[in-house]
């Protein structure tokens, strides 16, 4: 019916289907070509030489070279500032045997430099060479003061006829001894000074208990003890049993031989016996006791 309404509709072209329009800022269509390949081209990767490429590492180069310089000539100004001549030195602690001043010259003769450039652990070795100096701190402070921490020696008791002991039991050789006569004598084994004064606190730690102190201190070679008390006295102990032969000399002596010592009969006395003890008189009383 509508053909022969519209006897034109058959003879009207085909509408084709519109394709959807793409939206977009940029849109590339690509060539309808009979063989796949067609259109297809190679590209080859484009170098853009900069002609003046070596500025950049060149002035990065001289930067730094002057930057080097700079810091160099800064490091010797900061460098000699600091290290000047030393113009102060402060000591601290008591002192009964070193010179304040005599220990000044000497230090800064001792750091052959400037406060800087001076080796501490040197100057304080050769500080510490000082007979009398027990222990020393080294410290600097600028612009130009050495400030040393000095302990001194104390001496505890005589080591020989030319040292002295310290608490610990440190041998030191000073050049006054005459007023230190009246410490007691120890007389040993160098190696063996430690262990003396550990002996030397404890037995006149027991021999307080009656009065009596030790003087004299002898330690033999083959491990024997042998001590002079103060009353003149000399007590043989030997290697063993130390303090239990002491403790029954104490009871012996508080009983039987107090008045004697006090007289001062007795010469020697001899602890090694294990039931007793041996007791030598002196030459007025010829007579030798057994107790």
């Amino acid at each position: 019916m509508l053909r022969k309404l519209f006897p034109g509709l058959d003879s009207a072209p085909e509408q084709q289907e519109e394709e959807p329009v793409l939206r977009g800022a940029s849109v590339v269509r690509k060539p309808e070509t009979d063989s796949p390949k067609a259109g297809f081209e190679w590209k080859l990767p484009r170098f853009n030489i900069d002609s003046d490429w070596w500025l950049k590492p060149a002035t990065i180069l001289t930067a730094l070279a002057v930057f080097v310089a700079i810091s160099g000539k800064l490091y010797g100004h900061v460098y000699s500032w600091l290290d000047q001549p030393v113009g102060q030195v402060v000591i601290e602690g008591e002192m009964r045997h070193l010179q304040r001043q005599a220990l000044a010259n000497e230090s800064v003769a001792l750091m052959n430099g400037g406060l800087l450039s001076a080796d501490l652990v040197e100057l304080k070795e050769g500080i510490q060479a000082h007979p009398w100096v027990y222990q020393v701190g080294v410290a600097r402070q600028w612009p130009a003061t050495l400030y040393l921490q000095i302990r001194e020696e104390v001496p505890v008791a005589r080591w020989g006829s030319n040292g002295l002991l310290n608490h610990e039991g440190d041998i030191f050789w000073p050049e006054q001894m005459k007023a230190y006569s009246d410490l007691p004598l120890m007389q040993g084994p160098a190696g063996d000074t430690a262990l003396m004064m550990e002996q030397y606190y404890d037995l006149n730690q027991m021999l307080r208990t009656v009065g009596l102190q030790v003087t004299e201190l002898k330690f033999e070679a083959r491990g024997a003890w042998t001590l002079t008390l103060e009353n003149g006295i000399r007590v043989v102990i030997g290697r063993e049993q130390v303090v239990e032969r002491l403790e029954r000399f104490l009871t012996v002596y508080r009983v039987r031989l107090k008045e004697e010592a006090d007289a001062g009969r007795i010469e020697q006395i001899d602890i090694r016996y294990n039931n007793g003890m041996a007791v030598k008189w002196h030459p007025q009383n010829d007579e030798a006791k057994q107790s």
